[in-house]
């Protein structure tokens, strides 16, 4: 066969085959560890997307991970049972390129590639503060700088003085750098975000990092009047501005929808929920695309599948999933299996992207 037929064949197998493959030969060693070779393997059209959830068992008080075994959902997860999730984690706060960001307990980060099953725990970097301060948040971002081909985690850790809470009063700003195993601190002027929200589900375009931001904490009322990017290039802080015309009565959810950011919102307290869909198709130029509904008995939205069907959680903890189009659902019937608290929902593919140079394991339990 020709180089470029056994090239084509390689690609189109699963993460696992790959790693056995690596000694066949010092050329196929060289080519699969390749970035040119990884970054076609995981954009390939054979490598489909699958939905990773995130739930929580309520018998054993933990989080777990259930991963569908195909596009079509039909079948019950399987969950990682002899891949398990290398630490006691709270969520998973990032993911990226088939690489996940699990957040500890004893407020750590371990990044995991569970194709490979590297992971690399990472010693929060801890800076000198005033015993006045408090922290506050940890906020992370993770993505692919596309001018180095270097993947980077952003954390933005915030502080608060003692005798107030909001707005900051300090914050820090570190860089993790997985080809050098090492931390960035710098300095950014973050005085005129109020709240940054979580942003777990890969908001991460063409080099950019967006975070969703507020007026107002948690507890209160939100007012999303921003947009917090970071250039993952350049490494510099900028702001966006958000939908205005989103009621303050509605939550917002910051999201990539068809290769757009996009803010996915609704009202908490509203019994027959709409979900709206607010598009930035340019740089601060929101448009409301879509409105789904009206839906009884759900508590959120989680996001999307292919064709535009909507992830919902149901006021009983259920996962189901909503197609717009022909206004049906399906339920994933996942009661009596475990509870589902917490739920999370990731748009998983597998990838040879590596975790550490020096490949650390961990052994199947």
């Amino acid at each position: 066969m020709s180089e470029d037929m056994i090239i084509e064949i390689l690609l189109s197998l699963p993460v696992k085959s790959l790693l056995r493959y690596n000694c066949v030969c010092k050329y196929w060693y060289t080519l699969i560890r390749s970035s040119t070779f990884i970054n076609k393997h995981l954009h390939h059209h054979s490598n489909k997307s699958r939905l990773l959830v995130q739930h929580y068992i309520d018998s054993t008080e933990t989080n777990a991970i259930a991963l569908y075994p195909d596009e079509t959902l039909s079948n019950f997860p399987l969950i990682y049972r002899d891949i398990q999730m290398p630490c006691e984690s709270r969520d998973i706060v990032v993911h990226y390129d088939g690489i996940l960001g699990l957040w500890e307990w004893d407020d750590g980060i371990v990044l995991w590639n569970p194709a490979t099953r590297e992971f690399r725990r990472l010693t929060m970097p801890n800076p000198n503060i005033p015993s006045n301060f408090s922290a506050d948040q940890h906020k992370f971002g993770f993505g692919l700088d596309p001018t180095t081909n270097e993947y980077k985690l952003v954390l933005i850790r915030t502080y608060y003085y003692s005798e107030g809470h909001y707005p900051y009063d300090s914050a820090i700003i570190v860089v993790y750098y997985i080809s050098t195993n090492s931390w960035r601190l710098f300095e950014a002027d973050l005085s005129r975000v109020a709240y940054v929200h979580d942003s777990i589900y890969s908001t991460c375009l063409s080099g950019l990092y967006y975070w969703l931001t507020s007026e107002l904490g948690w507890h209160q009322t939100h007012y999303y009047n921003a947009i917090l990017t970071f250039d993952l290039s350049t490494e510099v802080f900028g702001d966006i501005p958000g939908p205005q015309d989103i009621p303050k009565s509605k939550l917002g959810i910051l999201i990539i929808h068809n290769d757009s950011i996009s803010v996915l919102c609704f009202d908490p307290r509203e019994v027959h929920k709409y979900f709206d869909i607010w598009v930035m198709k340019q740089e601060g130029c929101w448009t409301k695309e879509l409105t789904i509904g009206t839906l009884v008995d759900v508590e959120r939205a989680l996001g999307f599948w292919k064709n535009g069907e909507l992830f919902i959680e149901t006021s009983t903890s259920d996962l189901i999933l909503y197609n717009p189009n022909i206004q049906e659902t399906k339920d994933f019937q996942n009661r009596g299996l475990y509870k589902m608290e917490r739920l999370r929902i990731f748009i998983y593919k597998e990838s040879l992207v590596s975790i550490n140079g020096g490949n650390e394991s961990w052994e199947r339990r």
